[in-house]
């Protein structure tokens, strides 16, 4: 399966473009903002670089 790889500053419209591109083109997407990081009570996003289980799942995803 070939990927398509978007990169670009923080709310630069990254997201919205894959979502609209999966649809499109009929590809599953991955959001990594939910990988590489969690909601804390609070509300807001937390990096977790810690969890080695994050580093195979992202391992696992983009080796298929």
């Amino acid at each position: 399966m070939k990927k398509i790889l978007i990169i670009g500053i923080v709310a630069s419209g990254k997201t919205t473009l894959a979502k609209r591109l999966s649809q499109t083109i009929r590809v599953p997407w991955y959001e990594l903002d939910s990988i590489v990081h969690h909601q804390t009570p609070a509300g807001q996003l937390q990096a977790r670089y810690q969890d080695v289980e994050n580093d195979v799942q992202m391992d696992e995803r983009f080796r298929a």
